[in-house]
């Protein structure tokens, strides 16, 4: 198998493990990965479906459903604007507030706490190569017309 294959297959490994982890800390709180993705967009400012759905990389309907069990469960709310009524905001609640105190997902620790056992001279070697994957794929989208 060449190195391509090898970096291609941990890359995959590596997502499925992140996605796994985060899936069963956040099904405590009643919440799914895609649910997770729109809560993060609107965290810190109020935004329209259209933007959200711009963000998360997901269709218009698929995030509007999302949102529509997100309020339903009182995570977000939807408000028209007050002066162009077509306009509808997504904001958090009180109740997104608190279950994010919660969630260990957006704590700060976080991902220090799921990289515990690893050396500063491993982590920095990881820093690196993850800088050097990035920057040579972001080559490659730059590329892509």
């Amino acid at each position: 198998m060449g190195k391509a294959a090898i970096i291609r297959d941990l890359l995959r490994n590596l997502n499925k493990l992140m996605g796994l982890i985060v899936s069963k800390e956040l099904a405590e709180f009643g919440l799914t990965m895609p649910q997770m993705m729109v809560l993060r967009c609107v965290m810190n400012e109020r935004k329209t479906i259209g933007q959200i759905s711009c963000e998360v990389q997901l269709s218009y309907s698929t995030v509007s459903g999302i949102i529509d069990r997100l309020e339903r469960d009182n995570f977000v709310q939807r408000s028209r604007d007050h002066e162009d009524r077509r306009v509808v905001w997504i904001t958090k609640t009180d109740k997104f507030a608190q279950i994010k105190k919660q969630v260990p997902l957006f704590q700060e620790e976080y991902y220090s706490q799921m990289l515990l056992g690893l050396t500063d001279s491993q982590l920095d070697n990881t820093i690196t190569t993850l800088q050097m994957l990035t920057i040579q794929l972001e080559k490659k989208v730059e590329e892509k017309p």
